[in-house]
């Protein structure tokens, strides 16, 4: 309310009719429509929370809807932790067995050193003319432009740099004796890609043609080599360490030779498929609660149309035979998940287990496939969960009578503030026209009592 003078000149409480008058017309219109507002954000709060359970037990639905999740794979290695011989990736395709596989040796690159009396100092000039060096290992080959008065060392650091791609270092090791000896390594493993040098366009300085590229060799055990490993009394080589084809399904990576052989078993991947299995009852007695709280006599979505037909149509979908030709099992109640008499779902492992034991293939049928329960729910929960779903349809709809409200609740305000202003126009013509008869009316007592 505003705040003035009103009433000084007649002497009577005006500013307290003006607000009187004022409130008694708009506070009873102001207050319904405040509650009418704290109606729709209550409202839009319980539609959040009810939003927010419903993608979550969708997101739970969804992942179960996923055929990867049952065509996975588990490796079980029978070996020792810090002591690992071999690891292995399984694929969809792998078959649910068991191996007997045995590293016998690791795919390894090639060395060359250079004779004992080759060099003395890193510092030796190798070329004076210069010219081209070739490195050659299998199908791969480095040619270096080898310049004039390049030292031992400067044609070090050429090899390392321009070697890097292919996986060719040089090294410089000093024995401590006088004897330097020089050193060219190739990561390229497999037999057929030991490392070999080429000098034959290069001028070499009399200094090193008593023996240094011509006396570059490969030493004992420094051979480019296969990776072998035995598979269920099979000899299988591979040029690198990872096998990828020695095994339908398997990727097998060699990572150290073993004394004897290693058990694995490949197992399909279970305990993903368990720990979601709960998390999708997890989600589901969640979305339950909230929808019992935010539906219950006297709360703001009591007899809610929406929530009450998809309660009624996932209990019905839960319900329902999601069997396949030839499996045993005929609704997810055969697998562990049971439904209590509030509502809710509880999950039994052990039960689970067994189902899984039995007809592994049978389970993943009641969840996927055209006739499984996770793509019905998947089908049924895209019409409520999401920025198109039904709920926030819903949500939409509450936020524009919000906004609608409130804009109405302004124009009312804005409605009042000129019914007050005109109320103050004419008392304040009152109070001076009251003031001004107060004035003659004492000018005329004075004058009368001076008669």
């Amino acid at each position: 309310m505003a705040i003035g003078s009103l009433g000084a000149g007649s002497g009577l409480d005006l500013e307290s009719l003006v607000s009187d008058m004022v409130s008694a017309r708009r506070d009873t219109k102001v207050k319904l429509y405040e509650n009418k507002l704290a109606g729709y954000e209550a409202e839009l709060s319980a539609l959040g929370s009810v939003g927010l359970a419903i993608d979550n037990f969708k997101t739970f639905v969804t992942t179960l809807n996923d055929d990867d999740l049952f065509s996975g794979r588990n490796a079980i290695i029978q070996q020792k932790e810090g002591k690992e011989s071999l690891s292995i990736i399984p694929d969809k395709t792998a078959s649910t067995d068991t191996y007997s596989i045995q590293v016998n040796q690791l795919a390894k690159g090639s060395r060359l050193v250079s004779d004992i009396s080759s060099f003395s100092s890193r510092d030796e000039v190798v070329t004076s003319s210069g010219g081209e060096l070739t490195l050659t290992a299998g199908d791969d080959e480095l040619v270096l432009d080898v310049k004039p008065d390049t030292t031992l060392s400067k044609l070090r650091e050429q090899i390392n740099s321009a070697g890097k791609d292919l996986g060719v270092s040089a090294n410089l090791v000093d024995d401590g004796d006088g004897h330097m000896f020089f050193t060219i390594t190739s990561t390229k493993t497999g037999v057929g890609n030991t490392l070999s040098i080429d000098s034959s366009n290069l001028t070499l300085d009399s200094a090193a043609l008593g023996g240094f590229f011509p006396g570059l060799s490969v030493p004992l055990g420094g051979d480019a080599q296969d990776a072998i490993i035995t598979v269920d009394g099979i000899r299988v080589r591979n040029d690198s360490n990872e096998f990828d084809k020695a095994v339908a399904g398997l990727t097998i990576s060699a990572l150290d030779v073993s004394k004897e052989p290693i058990k694995v078993d490949i197992s399909y991947n279970k305990e993903t498929v368990e720990n979601t299995i709960q998390g999708f009852v997890g989600s589901y007695n969640e979305l339950i609660s909230v929808f019992k709280q935010n539906t219950a006599k006297g709360s703001v979505l009591n007899g809610n149309s929406m929530i009450r037909n998809l309660s009624s149509s996932l209990a019905s979908d839960l319900m329902s035979n999601h069997s396949s030709e030839g499996s045993a099992f005929t609704s997810i109640f055969d697998v562990g998940v049971e439904f209590l008499e509030d509502g809710t779902l509880s999950y039994d492992s052990d039960k689970f287990n067994s189902a899984v034991e039995e007809d592994f293939d049978g389970v993943a049928s009641l969840f996927i496939g055209k006739n499984g329960l996770a793509t019905s729910l998947d089908g049924l929960l895209d019409t409520y969960a999401g920025p198109r779903g039904m709920n926030s349809t819903l949500k939409d709809s509450v936020t524009k009578s919000i906004g609608s409200t409130e804009e109405s609740l302004s124009d009312y305000e804005a409605r009042m503030e000129k019914y007050e202003a005109s109320l103050r126009s004419k008392f304040t013509n009152l109070d001076t026209q009251l003031a001004n008869m107060n004035a003659q009316g004492s000018y005329l007592n004075s004058m009368l009592s001076q008669l």
